[in-house]
């Protein structure tokens, strides 16, 4: 008789562990599932190395980078000299964001 408890008694405790390590392994999952989903999306080396583009758009000054415009100013291409009005309708590049700090503080002025 205490053979039968022994054996009912060991096959409960290796069902706890099993129990055990199943949680263990579902917590270690849904960290590593919440670590990439709360974390911030790579970006890829080659969009950091895109050139801004200054452009003219129904009047107003836009400026876009890699395809996808990424500012809409309010200045209005009109009231510039015809020199500027001219590059920006071919689209005027920017190497960094200094330059393009530069060409909005000179057209907005």
């Amino acid at each position: 008789m205490q053979g039968f408890y022994m054996l009912a008694m060991l096959r409960a405790k290796r069902q706890r562990r099993i129990a055990l390590l199943a949680c263990a392994a579902a917590l270690i999952s849904a960290f590593f599932a919440a670590r990439v989903w709360f974390s911030a999306p790579a970006v890829p080396a080659s969009t950091t190395d895109l050139p801004y583009i200054a452009q003219a758009e129904q009047d107003r000054l836009v400026v876009s980078r890699g395809g996808e415009i990424i500012i809409r100013t309010d200045i209005d291409v009109r009231s510039l000299p015809i020199a500027d009005r001219q590059a920006l309708e071919n689209g005027i590049l920017l190497s960094d964001a200094q330059s393009l700090a530069r060409l909005l503080e000179d057209y907005g002025s």
